[in-house]
């Protein structure tokens, strides 16, 4: 198991390289230097460093187990599963390893015989996940422990929405969920109450909208993103070895087996004879109670997702769909070599779609405001999250064009309908680049702050963000090590305290900040942005640093807007590649113009300015 907060110093280091780097080029030790340099290393402000996870409550259930076995506290989902803790032996097991040595990950078989994951531990460790008084004081006893259980299969309502994300129909999310545990593919239509050969038909779709490669590899893709909402280590046999009970070679196989393969191709891959594996498949299926390699590829999904929640130093609860609003629906497509595009899409499709880029490490979502203020306008706002960012598989090879072929398949199942693009910050190059691509589809384009091909203008704003900015373009070593301080800095006092300290000097953005919802929608935005790796913010990043050169773009009408708090006017000659654009400030605007200039941006963005 890993430590939720290590006490050596391997994660600070990205953190004391920047130090380092900020103080070499600093001219002068002003007090935008040490505000930074407090930023980085947390200074009097009294906030705590970790990552966050967003954890979605009806994939959880928890309870406190006293010294005999007995649950204290325990919410229903863990009652439901576990009637009576103390009967089970292997809950009794798994408890005692973690009064032994502090934590223990692990299956245990639910009353109605399904294995699920489990980690146990007690301490302070435990009790970041007592989510009620009682829980807390029970924990406090002598010997208690915590259970938690995270098995987001089991959930219909988390099933219902990974099908809509997917785009499946009614009767393919009917018979995705029964498959996720069925025996059988007969079985599963049994259960969702379709004939055999409709069920192959079916089972056919679901595989298309979800990119498997075979049926078994429907489940675990289901399972994955069920279970991802948060950093998840790699799967390795040490883990499946330790979790699972198995021998290194048996947790070899269950691997490769996990992972969509069959006997003979882990045979292959892992040098080893057929009936070897068939051996280890045997064993490792009896020992984790799975009943083919489908629901193993299940156990490891869930598995490898509960040991990086437990890793992390601030469980953020959510249900339903906090994270993306009450009027957007996530949506997932597949992708060339097993890579998937995850895209928020406002509606109504009626309406022309409006492709929204997020920046560097916000922008995931809209404001409600502004979604609805450009669907008042006849616009579907449609945002989608680039490679190595959200839930969008890194980019395999080339960032920028990776992030067009994903942009493409994105226009081409809108209906290859003509687009409005908008921009602002780290999105530029990804939309010029599109629209270079692609000038019959692009109608309109607004830019707004844009990351100018000419590189930051010096003294133009100054700041601790756009100091940040400049160190990293001319010195691109540090980009990695900034996206992986972020990645492991998003615990919700941090980032409020940061944002606070980034933007609070700039008058409108330190206004907005003043609303809750305001502050919790970024903060939510940029855990969600980070949650899975740093990649995409990397990669984007050293774009810029290795020299930006756009191709010309030569269709559809542009604007250039920026914020009238930040900055002044743009550089023309920057943009000649785009066919006569227009020029316009947003006046009093800062970085947040999304949630303080709703209306004015809409109308721009819509033509009607």
């Amino acid at each position: 198991m890993r430590r939720s907060e290590p006490a050596d110093s391997a994660l600070d280091a990205p953190a004391q390289l920047l130090r380092r780097a900020w103080g070499a080029r600093a001219r002068t030790p002003d007090a935008e230097v040490r505000l930074v340099d407090e930023m980085l290393s947390g200074g009097d402000a009294g906030f705590g460093f970790g990552s966050a996870a967003l954890v979605p409550e009806e994939a959880v259930a928890t309870a406190v187990l006293g010294a005999r076995g007995g649950a204290t506290c325990a919410d229903p989902a863990f009652t439901s599963a576990f009637p009576d803790p103390a009967a089970a032996p292997d809950l009794r097991r798994l408890a005692e390893r973690a009064r032994k040595g502090g934590a223990a990950l692990g299956l245990l078989e639910a009353a109605d015989g399904t294995p699920v994951p489990a980690w146990i531990a007690r301490g302070a460790v435990a009790t970041r996940w007592a989510r009620t008084p009682d829980a807390l004081a029970a924990l406090a006893r002598p010997d208690a422990v915590l259970v938690l259980i995270f098995a987001p299969s089991r959930s219909g309502d988390l099933a219902a929405r990974v099908a809509e994300a997917f785009g499946l129909t009614p009767l393919e999310a009917r018979l995705a969920e029964a498959f996720l545990f069925a025996p059988t593919l007969e079985i599963a239509a049994a259960q969702a109450g379709i004939g055999r050969a409709t069920a192959r038909d079916t089972l056919a779709r679901i595989m298309a909208k979800t990119g498997a490669a075979r049926s078994s590899d429907v489940v675990r893709r289901l399972s994955e993103v069920m279970s991802a909402t948060h950093e998840e280590p790699e799967a390795n046999t040490a883990l499946l070895a330790d979790a699972f009970g198995l021998t290194a070679a048996e947790a070899g196989v269950a691997l490769e087996l996990a992972a969509g393969a069959t006997q003979k191709e882990a045979a292959l891959k892992l040098g080893l004879q057929p009936e070897t594996v068939r051996s280890y498949a045997k064993a490792a299926l009896a020992k984790t109670g799975a009943a083919r390699a489908k629901d193993l590829g299940r156990l490891v999904a869930e598995t490898r997702a509960l040991a990086g929640l437990v890793a992390v130093a601030e469980p953020v609860f959510t249900t339903g769909r906090p994270e993306t609003g009450p009027h957007a629906r996530l949506r997932l497509m597949p992708r060339p070599g097993g890579r998937r595009l995850a895209f928020l899409d406002y509606g109504p499709a009626r309406n022309r779609p409006a492709i929204i880029f997020h920046g560097f490490v916000a922008g995931r979502s809209l404001p409600p405001r502004l979604a609805a203020e450009l669907q008042a306008r006849g616009l579907r706002p449609i945002v989608p999250q680039r490679p190595g960012f959200g839930l969008t598989s890194p980019a395999d090879g080339d960032y920028l064009a990776t992030a067009v072929e994903d942009l493409e398949d994105l226009a081409a199942a809108l209906g290859g309908r003509e687009l409005v693009l908008f921009a602002r910050d780290g999105g530029t190059a990804a939309a010029l680049a599109f629209a270079a691509r692609n000038p019959g589809e692009v109608v309109r384009g607004v830019l707004l702050n844009p990351r100018s091909p000419r590189g930051p203008t010096i003294g133009v704003r100054s700041g601790p963000v756009s100091r940040m900015t400049r160190l990293i373009l001319e010195q691109p070593h540090l980009i990695e090590g900034l996206g992986e301080f972020i990645r492991r800095r998003t615990r919700s006092d941090f980032l409020e305290a940061a944002l606070g300290q980034t933007l609070g000097g700039i008058a409108p953005d330190a206004a907005a900040l003043r609303d809750p919802a305001v502050r919790a929608q970024l903060v939510r935005d940029i855990q969600a942005q980070f949650a899975h790796a740093s990649a995409g913010y990397a990669a984007e990043h050293a774009l810029y640093a290795q020299g930006w050169t756009p191709a010309a773009v030569t269709g559809g009408t542009w604007l250039i807007t920026h914020s009238g708090a930040l900055s002044a006017a743009p550089d023309p000659a920057a943009w000649a590649i785009l066919p006569s654009p227009r020029f316009v400030a947003l006046e009093g605007a800062g970085v947040l113009a999304q949630f303080s200039h709703a209306e004015g941006l809409a109308e721009l963005i819509s033509g009607g300015s």
